[in-house]
Parts: structure tokens; sequence; C-alpha cells
């Protein structure tokens, strides 16, 4: 035993003050205070967040004076610009702990240990100041001086601040734990002990050599002391020895740690009057130039964005069981990596990833202090699953923070055998210049860049988490492997790890609303205020549809996306953002594969993610050409990104095109070798693709089939068959004018609108809306009608419709006089709902009228068929619209007022993190 642990959990008298208290005298001494007239006994005070206590504290002398959060109550739709962070009714102040305890004086190193206080406290030991505690990310003790305690009774006094931390440079600390930049959680979050130390062991730190051949032992102890060691595994003993200090072992006979195979052995180290014991794994992760290499094997890094988002406690909890749970759930859809975004992830979540084989990238909040930031690595370093620190998110590197940075890296470098990541993206070296007198120094080929900067980092950086333009995460849907890899010579030849890849939004899930039932979220306005919404616009019923199709359309531009960073030989892994909905980060910031609950969503199964987010994968050159021509020549490479531990040797590969299920086409090849650790092809795919006379499905399904692999990828296209367009009888026009239109109409004109004029309408891009933002489109909808004729499709817009969507335009019914009955129906988002259309039809006048409001592009196989089938259909006796629209409202289709929503205002500059960017 380390040490003898006196708990102080419980029940303890308590009182509060609005303003966080400064002065060094025992609080409750304080004759102007009057601490003594608004006191109470607390059951189960500590361990408690004091949100978590509100309903005791309504009861409670003080409870007339708490301040709560002023931003609560910020949640309702519709909004137009910026979204706030998910508010609640957080008490904010500070509160005054006081107990007593009966001890018994012993021989030994005294301390007071906190599991976690949220932000500040300071303690008083029998009226005798002990010290004061900044910081939250991590358990620390304050040593108890040699006569402060005494035989019998003793009395300890707290006192607890969540009042904003000043960190690096005086900027305020920003991190997840306590919701970001709000700061407004607080409390004693973990366990309060007095700890007696007979033992001067303290600690030991356990190093793993790059060659992963032995380990060394670092011992932590008050003073020397002649020390035996032993490993074990389970109860058998594999190494054994002795030392008066520091020691060595070779790791023959023991089998790596690793994702793939978490082994775990425990280290004992003991002297006379105490031991330590610790788990340890045998791993090595390294920067192999602009690769990982892992226990000495080429190694790709599939990691998700912790959020820390917790529906049903708020806060994380010290639930080992729970942990254990995400980490499974993440592991079964191929993930091996876990970037913790600015929080430290509590001892069992870190136990659990130990366990169970995950990677960690520990990240501090922003603007650590250095003292802060040396708890953070001491706290993590015991763990084998922490490779990788990083000093925060998204904040601004100018030349005196990178001198911090510098000074945590050598931290990382001296303590632990893990790797140093500056900044989860490179504001001020690759993106968001914002000094003027720094223009001097940047380059503009390959990309807008700061090459001192980057030359200086890369002297003390392992990698490099990289925002990449935006391409993997704002604009992923048009990103080009080609042109990311062209920029890899701006980093030094460190590796690249992928910021926050696919920002992809969905609609909301209504039917979760119940699953919040009592918590303090389900008390907020985050479903109620949609459904408000949805009904004032009439689309309350098609909330279910549009959540659906939302995600079929989100799981294609994420598997788009997944695989375009694959293809790239130059990054060497990813922090995927959307594992599940997190609704901090802007209430309603629903960006998931999962839910909230870890439960995945609509049309989205294991095999799909791992088609693309395994370690050996299968890719294609195809991009985003989709759409095929009757008779036309498909041609696309197939490409095989293998991180195997071995050269793949003699694999199978087989490849199967089928239209609308039937097979059309089987190709079969012996692979001699693929290369691990890179992005090779293995194949070039060629065909003649039939002639058809009506469009069809193809699915192209590549599966790799080798003694100890199998991987397999699939990709939905598209053939249609080339149409003569007889135009008789029908005006066809990319645009009119509203007289234009209006005297066609009165002539008892067919009108086939291609384009949006003379309408108001809203631009429309194939890249979903992003997350948690009030612009852009969710979902469509495909209704069952004969203008769309026998162009395949489930009910939304897939990847057929890719190109008409990209580039055209939605129609928007704002004035509540329109009818609304699409056909092809464009779903805003639910924050700011707008009732848009692609394609519609109705009669005035005399005249008939179809609208479809996509572009048309020629090259577009898809177009062209749509065009034809729109004609084909104004000539059938099928076009009867049935919506008839007076003089007044074709007016108001053309003059409506449109809602005037703000597009994306925080590219990588979170605006709701107000100390993410420092004054000038």
């Amino acid at each position: 035993m380390q040490y003898q642990s006196f708990l102080l959990n419980g029940n303890w008298e308590m009182s509060y003050q609005r303003k966080a208290y400064q002065g060094m005298e025992n609080p409750w001494n304080v004759s102007d205070m009057a601490l003594s007239s608004k006191t109470a006994f607390v059951s189960n005070a500590i361990p408690g967040y004091w949100e978590d206590m509100t309903e005791i504290f309504t009861s409670l002398p003080f409870a007339n004076d708490i301040k709560i959060n002023p931003e609560f109550g910020g949640q309702r739709y519709p909004m137009t610009g910026r979204c706030p962070d998910m508010a609640l009714p957080n008490v904010m102040g500070n509160f005054f702990y006081r107990r007593t305890f009966d001890f018994k004086p012993s021989d030994g190193e005294k301390t007071l240990f906190f599991e976690g206080v949220q932000n500040t406290v300071m303690v008083w030991l029998n009226d005798a100041y002990i010290g004061r505690h900044e910081g939250y990310s991590t358990p620390f003790e304050l040593p108890v001086p040699e006569n402060a305690l005494k035989n019998g009774e003793n009395t300890v006094v707290l006192s607890v601040s969540n009042d904003r931390l000043a960190g690096y440079g005086g900027y305020p600390v920003s991190g997840l734990t306590s919701r970001a930049a709000n700061e407004y959680t607080g409390g004693i979050t973990g366990k309060v002990e007095l700890r007696v130390y007979e033992s001067p062991l303290r600690d030991v730190v356990i190093k793993v050599s790059e060659d992963v051949k032995t380990v060394s032992v670092e011992v932590i102890a008050t003073q020397k002391a002649p020390i035996t060691w032993k490993i074990r595994d389970g109860e058998t003993v594999l190494k054994s020895g002795s030392a008066t200090g520091n020691f060595l072992f070779d790791t023959k006979g023991l089998a790596c740690w690793s994702p793939e195979n978490p082994k775990l052995y425990t280290l004992i180290a003991e002297c006379e009057k105490g031991y330590i014991e610790r788990k340890f794994g045998v791993r090595k992760l390294i920067a192999d130039g602009p690769h990982f290499s892992l226990n000495g094997y080429p190694y790709y890094l599939r990691g998700i964005c912790e959020h820390c988002y917790f529906p049903e406690t708020i806060h994380p909890a010290h639930d080992l069981k729970y942990y254990r749970s995400i980490i499974r759930h993440i592991k079964k859809l191929g993930f091996n990596f876990i970037r913790f975004h600015t929080y430290i992830p509590e001892e069992e979540y870190m136990q659990a990833a130990d366990e169970l084989g995950v990677l960690v990238h520990v990240e501090s909040p922003g603007n650590t202090t250095l003292a802060e930031w040396a708890e953070i690595v001491r706290f993590c370093r015991r763990h084998p699953s922490v490779v990788i620190y990083c000093c925060g998110n998204e904040l601004q590197m100018d030349d005196a923070f990178i001198g911090h940075l510098e000074k945590c890296a050598a931290e990382v470098h001296a303590q632990t055998d893990a790797l140093f990541s500056p900044i989860s993206a490179l504001r001020g070296l690759e993106y968001n210049f914002i000094e003027p007198e720094q223009e001097q120094h940047l380059k503009h080929e390959p990309f807008k860049h700061h090459p001192p900067r980057f030359k200086r980092t890369s002297g003390f950086c392992d990698l490099y988490s990289s925002y990449a333009g935006g391409d993997h995460s704002y604009t992923s849907i048009k990103c080009d492997p080609a042109a990311e890899d062209a920029k890899s010579v701006v980093y030094h030849h460190k590796p690249r790890v992928s910021h926050e890849i696919c920002i992809d939004g969905t609609y909301t899930d209504l039917s979760l609303k119940d699953r919040y039932k009592g918590t303090r979220v389900g008390r907020t306005e985050m479903f109620s205020s949609i459904e408000e919404h949805l009904a004032e616009k009439g689309l309350l019923k098609n909330a279910p549809l549009y959540f659906k199709n939302s995600c079929e359309w989100q799981r294609r531009v994420r598997k788009y996306c997944f695989e375009a960073v694959r293809r790239s030989e130059y990054i060497a892994g990813y922090d995927f953002l959307g594992p599940i909905d997190t609704h901090w980060h802007t209430f309603g910031y629903d960006v998931g594969m999962m839910n909230e609950f870890y439960e995945l969503k609509p049309g989205e199964s294991v095999r799909n993610v791992r088609m693309y987010n395994s370690e050996t994968i299968l890719l294609t050159d195809l991009a985003r050409k989709r759409n095929f021509k009757s008779g036309e020549i498909l041609s696309c490479k197939i490409l095989c990104s293998s991180y195997h531990k071995a050269v793949l040797k003699n694999a199978v590969l087989d490849i199967r095109l089928t239209l609308n299920g039937d097979v059309i086409e089987r190709q079969q090849a012996v692979i001699e070798e693929i290369q691990n650790g890179k992005v090779s092809e293995i194949y070039h795919l060629k065909m003649t693709l039939p002639t058809v006379q009506t469009p069809g499905a193809i699915e192209l399904c590549v599966a790799l089939n080798g003694d100890v692999l199998y991987t397999e990828n699939e990709w939905e296209l598209y053939l249609f068959p080339e149409h003569i367009i007889s135009e008789r009888d029908i005006l066809v026009s990319s645009g009119m004018t509203e007289q234009e239109l209006i005297a066609a109409l009165r002539a008892g004109k067919d009108v086939l609108l291609l384009g949006a004029d003379p309408f108001a309408s809203l631009p429309c891009t194939f890249k979903i809306a992003l997350a948690g933002r009030c612009a852009g489109n969710l979902a469509t909808v495909i209704n069952d009608h004969p203008a769309i004729g026998d162009i395949p499709h489930e009910g939304f817009c897939g990847w057929q419709f890719a190109e008409l969507f990209e580039g055209g335009r939605a129609v928007c019914f704002e004035d509540k006089s329109l009818p609304f009955h699409p056909i092809i129906e464009v779903v805003s988002t639910h924050k700011c709902v707008i009732r848009q259309a692609a394609l519609f039809e109705f009669a005035a006048f005399d005249g008939r009228c179809v609208v479809c409001s996509f572009k048309f592009d020629s090259k577009d196989p898809a177009a062209n068929y749509l065009k034809a089938q729109l004609i084909n259909y104004m000539q059938s006796k099928a076009f009867t619209p049935t919506d008839v629209l007076s003089e007044e409202q074709l007016g108001a289709l053309v003059h409506q007022e449109v809602t005037n929503v703000s597009g994306n205002t925080n590219f990588a500059v979170n605006p709701n993190d107000k100390t993410a960017v420092r004054n000038k």
C-alpha cells in the first residue's frame, strides 16, 4: 500500500457568496462575512456538482443569494445567425465548506487529496491556511504542514469558486469540461481524502524505448530507498529485480500493447514501508517521417473527437462501465483513437482505453498555465493508451504563444514517452492570419502559410493536427487528395492528423425528446422550440421523414470525405468530429453518425462504416463521377490503403457490378503484393457499360480476400439512356422575367423553367449543411409523382442528383398564401425553417408551368435525362397540376420576403468561445 486514506466525503456544512473569496483568513472567522447566519448542513455535499444540488439549495438559508448562469434561456428557434452554446441553469459564485473529523497523529507525510475541483479551492486546517489550487483538469494534492493536525477533533474549511480562471498570459482558460468559455460548471467533483504516506515512494514513470526492446522506470520518491520490483502477468511473475533508484528491464517475452491487442502487465515496486502497483503496456507510437508507426509497424490513426457531452449525467462521471461501453461502440465501428477536445478524461476513461485498446490524444483546455500543464502530464503519463499530448484547440499561435508551447513540449518529452502536438488546427500557421506585421513572412504556395513559424514549431513538435484549409471538414465534398498531398512540403515531413473531419449535420431526431425527461437538457427548449417552429410552418408532421432522409444524405457525404482523406498519401490519420451528436458546441449540434446515446442513425450500419474506416480499405478514384450514359466506358483505378502489419501476398480481388440487382460484370485478379503503410493502385477496372432504355442503379462491389484479411467496399453509380428530346408545344427556358412568364401563361403556354428565375430562391450544394448552423439544407424529399418517371431513387436525392444539386437553387415558399406541394422538396435546417422546392408545378391564368431549379449541365447524364423526362411528362395526360395560383400568389412567389439567414460564421473560429482569439 502506498498510503493510508481517510475519506472526507459526505456531509459538510455549507455557505455561499456571489464573489470569489480572496482572503487568507479562515472565512468562518471573518466577522463581516456573517457566514454563521446563512449556513446549513448538506447531505452528500462532496462529491457534488453544484447544479446537481440546486433542489437542495432551494430550502437553505442562502437560496435567495445564489446567482444563476445569465446565458441560460437563449435556446429558442428560429435563429438566423450564430447559435449559442447549450446553456444550463448553472450556479455561479463561491461556496464554503466546513466539517470536523477525528484523527490520531501518525508518522509520515500528509496531504489533502482532491479528485476534482472546479475551478479554484482554498484550504484551512484548524484555522491554519494550507494552500490554494487553481485548475480543474486533474486530481491534485496539497501538502499538510507537520503540526497542522492535532490529536482528536480537527476542522477543515474549503472555499471553492467557479470564477473564470486566468491562464497563459492572463487569458481565460477554456475547455469543454466547464462548458467551454461559459465556465459555469462548479463544485467538488470527486472524492476528498487525507492521505498519510509512510513510504517514500510517490510514483513510477514507465517509458518504452523507440525500438520497443527496453523499458525504463523512473522511481519518484521523497528519499532514496532500496526497492524490489517485479513484472506480473496476472499472478505469474515474469521478471524481477532490485534497485536503489531508476532501473531498466528488457521486453523479451512480453507482448506489445496495441488497440488490436491491448495486453497489459503489472509493475510492482516495493520498499520497506509500502509499494506502488501500476498497469502498463509495451507500446511506442513514433513519428516516422510523415507517417506513424506503432511498435515498429506502420499505423494509421482513425479517431473520433470526444466532446464531453453526456446527455444523462451532463457531467463526466467516474464510471468505468460507461466508458468501457463507449469504447466498445467506437471500436466496433473501426476507430482506434480518441482525441479529447479541450478536456482531460477521467481516470476511469483512460483505464477503459488501456484495458480495451484505444489510443488517446489528451488536449488541455485553451490557455492552460505551465503549472497545470505539468499536472496534466503527470496525471496522464501512467496510461499506455495516452500517446499524444496537445495544448488546446484552434488557439491563435502568435510568436509569444509558440514560446509557451515549446516549454509544454519540453515537459512532455522529459516526462513521458508520448508525442507532442502543439494545437489542434494551426491558427496563425496555416490559416487565420490576423497580424498585419506578419504579412511579410507569409507565402502563398502551395497555400497561404507562415514558413518561419512552421520552422520554429517543427523543432519541438512531433506531429501536426492540420486544419487542411477546411477541405476535410467545411468543404469536404470538394476535397482533392492530390491537392492535399501537394501541401505536405509545408509541414516539415511531420505526420499530419486531419482536424475534425466531416462537420456534417442532420435534422434533429424529435423522438429523443422523451429520453431527456428529468435532465437539465430536457428542461431547455432544444426540442420544444423545434416542434413549435415546424408547426408554425405546417411541417411538424414531416419531421421524422426529414430526419431519416437527412441521415441518408449525411452518410453519403461522410463516406466520400473519409475515402478522400484516406486516399491522401501524406495524411497520417484523422479525428472525426461526428461520432455522436454533441449539443454543447451549439445546441442542436447534430453532427453524429450516432445519436448522443451511441445508437447508429437510420440507414447506417457497422458494415457501412467499416468499409471506409478499417485498418485496410479499398478505394477508387471515381470521386464525384457517379452518373454514366448508356454504352459509356467505365474506367477507374482500384486502390488499397493497407495498414496490415505485413505485406499482403497473393490476395484475390473480386469485382462485381450489378444493374438493378442483376450482375452485369465480374472481374477477378490475384494481387501478388500490396505494401503496407501506403496507398497503392492494385487494379484498373475498365469495361463498357450496357446500353439501356431506362435508367438504372449500378452497384460497384469490390472485395479483397487474403489468407489473413478480408475487406470490401461498394459505391452507388447510375446509368442513364440517351434521350432525343422533342420540345413540341413546350416552352423551355433557363430563366424568365416575371413579365415574360406571365405573358406566356396568359397565352396558354406550357412552360418548363430549368432554373429558379424569376422566383425568390436560395443556392444549393450537395454538401449537406454544416452541423449546428442556421443556414444550408439538411434533407431532400422526392414525392411520388409522374414527373420523376423512372429515375431511380429511394425518396431522396442521392448521388444521382449530386451534379444537378451542386450549383442549383431552391425556390422559396415563405409567403403564407402559397400552397406548398413540392415534387422534390429541399429541406432547410430546422434552426430557421424555409419552405423550399427544387421541382414543382402549378397552373396560372390559361397556362401551366413546371419549375426545376437544379443546375442542368449537358455533361451530366442525369441532367439530360431529367430534362427529357420532364418534357415527356408535360406532353402526357398525367400533366395536371393541382395547385392553381392566382395573380397575387404568382407575384408572391416572385417578390416574397425570404428570411435572411447568415452563412457559416466560424470556419475553425467558434464565436461561442470567447477565449479563443487573443487581443492584439
